[in-house]
């Protein structure tokens, strides 16, 4: 019989308990989505009338209820392999890597780019393999003060719909990494855990890391750098010295991201008994999470919280291999 860490899980997400992520998306100027007025979670009753119940005999905050429907859900499901968990899905702010290749692109556009053996010095072709441009570096890009700016304003927006509606809190909170997701946990989570009295201990985990490209703002740094910037970090098992997955002449596939965050899911809800997690992490690797629980692609903006119900049911032997992949 397969040992119980072993055996890997089909990941799918919760309709109807919050807006229309993909809906927002296609009707926002910019085709993305930004964190929405209390993360967008929709008013309704859920099927047991203990999530929807006060003692007192009034009516829970959304949120509330929200939290006593997840916790029934896996008692319900204790026994047949199935768990759910509210994931907050956290885009990092803006970094430098970002605002460079805004630049380049509004220069590509006008025609005033700048040509380089007879091709255009754009991102893609030249800037990305750089590791800066003369006056700023963008190897395991950090936060642009506008990046700080929107994760110190997500902290306060969290903060304040706590206040309004009993947002629960995450209880183990993981981040790439990568510096840019590293600082944004710092900004988002401190002062909302110092709130509670708490204190933040994010697990850092490689595998949450952006999709693994040939681009040096994606190359991660050093183990030793992470602790000694980050003391109070939990680094995972096993976490290299030096970043043995960036490749200067290789990229993973879309495919492989996917099969990385099933290994990730796996990893997590096999070893984390936590209900509410948070992920911060990056734009494509939002994308790869969406795929493999089987969500209609949407965009998220620098500096976005987005919460989903997940999911999570032990795969059969005959589970068919496109269903452990149902979105690629």
């Amino acid at each position: 019989m397969p040992d119980e860490t072993t055996i890997p899980k089909t990941f799918s997400y919760v309709p109807n308990i919050f807006k229309d992520y993909t809906e927002i998306a296609e009707s926002s100027p910019n085709g993305k989505v930004s964190t929405q007025p209390n993360l967008g979670i929709l008013e309704r009753a859920y099927d047991v009338s203990t999530a929807d119940s006060a003692p007192n005999g009034r009516t829970d905050p959304q949120w509330v209820r929200l939290a006593n429907y997840i916790q029934h859900l896996n008692k319900r499901h204790a026994e047949d392999g199935i768990s759910y968990k509210l994931v907050y899905l956290i885009r990092h702010g803006r970094g430098i890597h970002n605002v460079k290749m805004d630049e380049l692109k509004a220069s590509e556009e006008a025609g005033t780019i700048e040509q380089i053996d007879g091709n255009p010095a754009n991102w893609k072709n030249y800037w990305s393999h750089q590791d800066g441009d003369g006056q700023v570096t963008w190897v395991d890009a950090h936060l642009v003060d506008k990046g700080i700016a929107e994760a110190t304003n997500l902290s306060k927006l969290w903060l304040d719909e706590t206040e309004k509606d009993a947002l629960p809190l995450p209880v183990t909170i993981y981040t790439s990494p990568l510096a840019r997701c590293l600082e944004t946990t710092k900004l988002v989570y401190t002062n909302v855990l110092a709130a509670h009295g708490k204190h933040l201990q994010p697990i850092v985990k490689e595998n949450l890391r952006e999709r693994i490209t040939d681009h040096t703002c994606d190359r991660r740094s050093s183990r030793s750098w992470i602790v000694s910037n980050y003391p109070d970090y939990i680094i995972e098992y096993g976490f290299s010295e030096s970043d043995k997955s960036w490749n200067a002449h290789a990229s993973e596939t879309l495919e492989e991201h996917i099969a990385r965050m099933q290994r990730l899911f796996d990893d997590i809800f096999t070893h984390d008994p936590s209900p509410i997690i948070s992920l911060t992490t990056h734009s494509y690797t939002v994308s790869a999470i969406l795929a493999l629980v089987g969500y209609p692609k949407f965009l998220v903006n620098e500096g976005t919280i987005v919460p989903l119900l997940i999911r999570a049911e032990k795969a059969t032997p005959n589970t068919p291999p496109s269903l452990m992949f149902a979105a690629i």
